[in-house]
């Protein structure tokens, strides 16, 4: 709105006057103008610079593992088996994971599953896409859980993998004197550990009731109280596609 200036004796003068809120609304636009301008620098340099190299470094570490586990093949064969439209197609779906592969324990587990697609024969291609969706779907940390399921008894093995990965297998226990870090915590290693169950790579195991007994239910959930949970067929198959499988478990579970 027009304001008048009296400038002291004669006429007003008409103008425009900016008010205090307007010299404030005018700083808050400036303002997040140029942190839009900042964080999109940001973005463009993240885009096209860090993620590009990132992606490019991955898979050159993963050809780098690929190419060290098919070492044992005959080239005349290797090339054959890796032009078919099956391979080829399993290798672009790979791939897309290598591009997002953040650890190399991943790359080697994507891997594994290429060069066994081109030396087992006990699955057809859709079973064999089937397991690198599965693979797709799991962190690092489930499949950590999902290996110490496939020990069936207490060993050296055993021990030495739980040791190893004691941070991912020992959430914490939640009491009334737990912090919430704590409780988040184990939260989100049950969310986990579900996740394997949905996805039938894990199953739980139940207490056999005695003779005139009842079996013992869960306060929490109201179902029947679950004893432990174990590896299934499923998730045996798929540890050995990445070759994680524990040889002396397979031969106790044929």
């Amino acid at each position: 709105m027009d304001n008048e200036i009296n400038t002291g004796g004669g006429a007003g003068v008409q103008g425009n006057v900016d008010t205090g809120e307007d010299f404030v609304g005018r700083d808050k636009l400036t303002i997040i103008n140029n942190h839009y301008n900042f964080v999109s620098k940001i973005a463009d340099d993240v885009v096209y610079n860090l993620i590009r190299k990132q992606r490019l470094d991955r898979i050159d570490e993963f050809l780098e593992i690929l190419n060290e586990k098919t070492l044992g093949f005959e080239r005349e064969i290797l090339e054959q088996k890796m032009k078919t439209a099956e391979f080829i197609d399993l290798f672009e779906d790979g791939m897309w994971q290598v591009a997002r592969a953040l650890s190399r324990e991943r790359k080697e587990y994507i891997a594994s599953l290429l060069k066994n697609s081109l030396e087992y024969e006990d699955l057809n291609h859709i079973e064999q896409k089937k397991l690198l969706s599965l693979l797709n779907e799991l962190n690092d940390a489930q499949i950590i859980i999902l290996k110490s399921k496939e020990f069936l008894y207490q060993s050296e093995a055993q021990q030495a993998f739980y040791n190893l990965h004691r941070e991912v297998l020992q959430p914490p226990l939640v009491t009334m004197q737990s912090s919430e870090e704590e409780a988040d915590q184990s939260a989100l290693y049950k969310a986990l550990v579900n996740d394997l169950q949905r996805l039938e790579l894990i199953e739980t195991t139940f207490k056999k009731p005695k003779k005139n007994e009842f079996p013992e239910f869960d306060m929490k959930t109201g179902m029947v109280k679950a004893q432990s949970s174990r590896i299934t067929r499923l998730g045996r198959l798929l540890l050995r596609y990445i070759d994680m499988e524990e040889k002396e478990e397979a031969e106790a579970n044929p």
